[in-house]
């Protein structure tokens, strides 16, 4: 996965991770556009170790249970081949056109993980997760989109910025109810 690192490199150059301990119930969503592309950086702090946080973050079969809009999200690569995963959501301004993707994930336990799309409806998907800490983690997601579908650059940019923000406080959410040892939401 050289291809994301570069990618990601060359792209996120001079995007500068805000670094307080400060606590936030809220991701830190930025997006700007490249042409057709849009850049995403998103973060969040939480009060979770590094390694609960990857627990959570790799349990990708579980992620449609507590990440809205998500329908799907299972591995669907065989024992020893590269990881594949398959994710499928639901846009919720746009009830008719579902997010559907295969993506080529690379984990470097317990810190990041990186993605790219290798088929779906987005013409471009490459970024990658990253756990930052030991305890009271933040955690950090960057991505590049290309939309593959005709809907106007600004509703793009909302879609992905409201995705991300969803996401993180969905997993942000998902870490502290694992602390907290809840039950699962049924």
């Amino acid at each position: 996965m050289n291809l994301v690192r570069l990618w990601l490199a060359v792209l996120f150059a001079g995007w500068s991770l805000t670094t307080g301990t400060t606590v936030r119930a809220e991701a830190q969503v930025r997006v700007s556009t490249d042409g057709g592309r849009i850049l995403v950086v998103a973060e969040i702090n939480t009060h979770v170790d590094r390694e609960l946080a990857w627990q959570v973050l790799s349990d990708y079969g579980r992620w449609a249970e507590f990440i809205p809009d998500m329908q799907v999200s299972r591995v669907i690569s065989a024992p020893g081949e590269p990881l594949r995963l398959e994710q499928r959501g639901q846009i919720p301004w746009l009830p008719n056109l579902p997010l559907v993707m295969i993506v080529r994930v690379e984990e470097t336990p317990p810190t990041s993980i990186e993605f790219l799309r290798v088929a779906g409806n987005v013409r471009t998907f490459v970024g990658e997760w990253r756990i930052v800490g030991r305890n009271r983690v933040r955690l950090v997601y960057r991505s590049l989109i290309e939309p593959g579908f005709a809907v106007p650059p600004e509703v793009s940019i909302e879609i992905f910025r409201h995705d991300a923000k969803m996401r993180m406080e969905a997993m942000a959410r998902e870490m502290a109810r694992r602390a907290a040892g809840e039950p699962r939401a049924r």
